[in-house]
């Protein structure tokens, strides 16, 4: 809304005013008028922001105002942009000129213009017109906006200032079903039950409810349930949409049925999907969640139930809906659970395992809080959603009596009910969180949002300073977003770290409702529409061989793009190029073009650019290279790019920069060595002429990297003292590498090894192909933070280094180790004369794979170590170890909870013995014996363990064998 957008703009303002006003002398008093003029509006904000919801006229008054900023961020685009260019003209010009004789060189000087003016003023004398006849223009226009506010008798406040909040833990994101234990246990006796209706293969169970009561909720953690896990395959989500579908949504179900790759499948016309699916699910048990549904059209169900009839009987669909009239519609009325609201005491629960989360549950808080509760009529999103709210709150009796009674549940003219304690969340934001959040109505609904990608945009669109670590301002927004639950459905990573997330559909109908005039997001299926004109920002999703609006092509204050193309055909790159000038943020992943136009380089505003996904790119354009502003460059996934532009050093704004999956790229540019603020780069292809492209010691230049960089083909560097100069170590911000050594010598491979020390601060490292024959480098048992370790195809290898002595290590996997015949308690890290230290203390998971000749596991025959060994480790992993003869004994006092072997003859062979017992064991083997494509069904036996050669309690134990 208004207040985070006046904020954005000011906080360009200020210091183009302290730096660069003297440079604009035609306008210098415009350009202070301008800023104190918005900063008196901005005292006025909050109040207007509230009215607007009531009423119209103050709702216009703030689109205008909004309008004049926008145009005022261009301005300040086009200078700063120009700027720019002619600092970099005057910097080439400086450099050519040392190469000059002395005497050039100084008659030259005398007509260099002074340090003072940036750059030639010849040239910058049209700007600076330009410039100024812009900025008085928009002067008149925030002149009569605020002559005109007065009209409003509008109440100041206080101007936000960006305060340090109060500390509160990290955000919680809600596991559990509240109150819904009842609903749960019906849904799933439901799932299980021996299907009355076999002939038709599938039976529908409705879940019916108003929005934000927990259907999805109630949904995932029955589709998640061990239970249901084991009962069905296959299993497959899907999200319906509104509207609903029918291509969209069986393209979805094959998508999950991995009927075909991505692009074969967008390219299927309906009849053809339907037939796939229905080979698919043949004679499986499977399990279908379509979550949120909204159709009553029968005409879009009928394809479905045709293509699912094969389905083995007691094959379950279970739908998530608002409406009635959908379970009718299904025929599926005698299965619907109508989900009613929580009790005042549920709702309580939720709200207060958020509002006290730091212990300050006090009796005169608890009062209030219960009062707070009633309002949230009895839906769990609205109770989650105070609860974060007032865990922001100071625990002061004032502070909570605020929001007990604020004017704001009063609001009548509201869209939604259950927007209005959204919409308290949403004032209680400062400016910074206010616009990043509101920014999130650039996603489609119901889209994994990367947490990373999340953060480039923000910056792409100013929202960060680009002058202090805007990363961890970044980080910082994300955080307090998902605290206050306006962020859910959080993905982690192997190091536990959050990486993705969702926004509940409520919540981004509510940011929606927000930038009514200031995003338009629509899904298009070849039927012709009228977009709103007055949006900026456009977001859209493609279908049945739809095109973007003729519109698009035609605007010109455009600032933000995302098209994803569900079609088998492009989009037109070419045209969108020559008109889209003021474009900030273009997203065209998986759009299927083949080429990008030269004309690229007209988007000189254009800040992030992600390509990614495109397999048919080959090449990109010099002209790229014209982006000076571009700050993020997606190739991600460009499976067949295959060099990048030479003069990709021009880039100088550019921070991050992605490659990975660029299988055919034959290298990076050289040129890209001048970008030393670089702090991304996931992928980096060592090139065989290294003449065009850099070499490994380049990366000498990159200190600021941070998150993860895989290095391909080391072996290509001969000399062990170029591959130190690369200085890995000195790169703390780090957290994974994958060292890839290609084809190399043992003696090679070691001495490379040993230079590429990281910095202590790596979290995760893999190193594949490694033919060292040696021990491994002293550094890699000294790194005290490695969560995460992988050792993929290191075929000479005979003695596994002493893991156990790393401790911070969770992961451990050792993949195609070929001469390993023996692992013993060097592995375990276990010194004769120590017993006190701990071996592998944090390990949780732990797998082997492919270790042919691998026999013995020392400690299976008799445990005299009184060395705790792994006392955390949950799962172990045993794949493709045919001679392996037997466990070790310390892994009977482990905590293992999920043993899982696939094709361990020698293992299957000793015939383990099995008792049955009370408690529920799920022991799974395989009914075809296979180990191929039947390898999934399974035999479910509720037993434990008792010889083998130990009792082990409650362990999940998954056996595959191949014949």
């Amino acid at each position: 809304m208004a207040e985070a957008l006046i904020s954005a703009v000011l906080d360009q303002l200020v210091p183009f005013l302290a730096e660069q006003l003297s440079l604009v002398t035609d306008a210098e008093n415009e350009f202070r008028s301008f800023a104190s003029t918005l900063k008196a509006i901005q005292a006025v904000l909050k109040d207007a922001d509230r009215k607007q919801v009531e009423k119209d006229s103050v709702k216009h008054w703030l689109d205008q105002l909004k309008d004049v900023s926008y145009d005022m961020d261009a301005v300040l685009d086009e200078w700063n942009t120009k700027l720019g260019e002619e600092e970099s003209e005057a910097e080439a010009q400086e450099e050519g000129k040392k190469t000059e004789k002395a005497l050039l060189k100084k008659l030259v000087s005398c007509f260099r213009p002074s340090s003072s003016s940036h750059s030639n003023p010849i040239k910058q004398v049209g700007v600076r017109y330009h410039v100024a006849s812009r900025i008085k223009e928009l002067n008149g226009r925030l002149d009569r906006i605020a002559d005109e506010k007065n009209r409003y008798q509008f109440v100041e406040n206080p101007i936000a200032i960006e305060h340090v909040q109060r500390e509160t833990t990290s955000f919680k994101d809600i596991s559990e079903v509240y109150g819904r234990d009842v609903e749960k246990e019906i849904v799933i006796e439901k799932l299980l039950r021996e299907s009355s209706k076999a002939q038709k293969g599938f039976e529908v169970i409705p879940v019916v409810g108003m929005g934000g009561i927990g259907k999805t909720t109630l949904a995932q953690f029955v589709y998640n349930d061990d239970v249901v896990i084991n009962h069905f395959n296959p299993r497959i989500w899907v999200y319906a949409t509104d509207p609903f579908d029918v291509v969209m949504v069986a393209k979805a179900i094959a998508l999950a049925l991995k009927v075909g790759d991505a692009n074969e499948i967008a390219s299927w016309q309906l009849q053809i999907l339907l037939q796939r699916i229905n080979q698919a699910i043949e004679g499986k048990k499977f399990f279908l969640v379509l979550d949120d549904v909204w159709t009553e059209d029968y005409r879009k169900w009928e394809p479905f139930e045709e293509a699912l009839r094969k389905g083995a009987p007691g094959s379950r669909i279970l739908v998530t809906t608002r409406k009635t009239e959908v379970a009718l519609m299904m025929g599926a009325k005698i299965n619907m659970i109508t989900l009613e609201v929580l009790t005042e005491d549920v709702c309580w629960s939720i709200f207060s395992k958020l509002a006290f989360s730091n212990g300050d549950e006090r009796d005169e808080l608890k009062h209030i809080g219960r009062q707070i509760v009633k309002k949230c009529r009895g839906l769990p999103l609205v109770a989650k959603t105070l609860g974060s709210l007032m865990s922001f709150k100071e625990p002061t009796r004032e502070d909570w009596e605020n929001v007990l009674k604020s004017e704001v549940w009063e609001l009548k003219k509201i869209k939604d009910e259950v927007f209005i304690p959204l919409m308290l969340s949403y004032y209680d934001l400062p400016p910074l969180e206010k616009r990043c959040f509101l920014f999130c109505s650039y996603f489609p609904k119901d889209h994994s949002i990367r947490r990373d990608d999340l953060i480039q945009l923000w910056l792409s669109q100013g929202y960060l300073s680009t002058k202090r670590s805007y990363w961890e301002q970044g980080l910082v927004c994300f955080r307090n977003l998902a605290k206050r639950s306006l962020f859910q459905d959080f993905e982690g990573d192997e190091l536990g770290d959050i990486f993705q997330c969702k926004m509940h559909d409520i919540v981004h109908d509510f940011a929606l409702f927000l930038t009514e005039n200031e995003f338009f997001n629509m899904k298009l299926n070849g039927e012709e529409i009228e977009v709103n004109k007055r949006a900026r920002h456009y977001t859209f999703l493609l279908e049945n061989q739809a095109q973007l609006p003729s519109q698009v092509y035609q605007k010109e204050n455009l600032r933000v793009l995302f098209v994803q193309n569900m079609c088998s055909s492009p989009i037109s790159f070419d045209s969108l190029s020559n008109s889209a000038s003021s474009i900030k943020t273009l997203t065209l992943s998986g759009c299927k073009f083949t080429h990008v136009p030269e004309n690229i380089g007209k988007l000189i505003y254009l800040r992030y650019l992600n390509l990614s996904d495109n397999t048919g790119l080959s090449i990109l354009p010099e002209t790229l290279c014209n982006l000076v502003n571009l700050q993020t460059l997606r190739l991600g996934g460009c499976s067949h790019i295959r060099r990048l532009p030479k003069g990709i050093g021009k880039l100088t704004s550019l921070r991050h920069l992605h490659l990975w999956h660029t299988f055919n790229l034959g290298g990076i540019p050289k040129s890209l060595r001048e970008l030393t603020n670089l702090q991304t780069l996931d992928e980096f292809q060592l090139a065989p002429d290294e003449k065009e492209a850099m070499t490994l010691q380049d990366l000498n230049q990159f200190n600021s990297l941070r998150g993860s960089i895989s290095i391909w083909d080391i072996g290509k560097v001969e000399d062990a003292s170029e591959a130190e100069k690369a200085q890995l170590k000195n790169k703390e911000h780090l957290d994974e590498m994958v060292l890839d050594f290609g084809e190399c010598g043992d003696k090679q491979a070691t001495a490379l090894l040993e230079v590429l020390q990281p910095h202590p601060n790596l979290k995760s490292l893999q190193i594949y192909n490694y033919y060292g024959t040696t021990a491994f480098p002293s550094w890699m048992i000294s790194s005290v933070n490695l969560k995460m370790l992988v050792l993929l195809n290191c075929p000479a290898c005979e003695v596994l280094p002493p893991f156990g002595k790393l401790q911070s290590l969770e992961s451990l996997h050792i993949i195609y180790t070929e001469k390993v015949e023996r692992v013993g308690g060097e592995f375990l890290g276990i010194e004769s004369h120590a017993h006190t230290t701990i071996s592998f203390p944090k390990l949780k998971l732990l797998r082997f794979s492919h270790l042919v000749n691998w026999k013995e596991w020392e400690g299976s025959r008799e445990d005299s170590s009184l060395t705790p060994i792994m006392p955390c480790l949950s799962s172990l992993e045993i794949l493709g170890c045919n001679k392996l003869e037997a466990l070790p004994n310390f892994l009977r006092k482990t905590p293992l909870k999920k043993l899982t072997l696939f094709n361990c003859r020698i293992l299957e062979e000793k015939r383990l013995e099995y008792v049955k017992v009370e408690e529920v064991v799920k022991i799974l083997t395989s009914e075809s014996g296979d180990g191929g494509e039947n390898a999934e069904r399974w035999r479910h036996e509720e037993r434990v363990v008792l010889t083998w050669p130990f009792y082990i309690s409650k362990l999940h134990i998954a056996i595959y064998f191949l014949p």
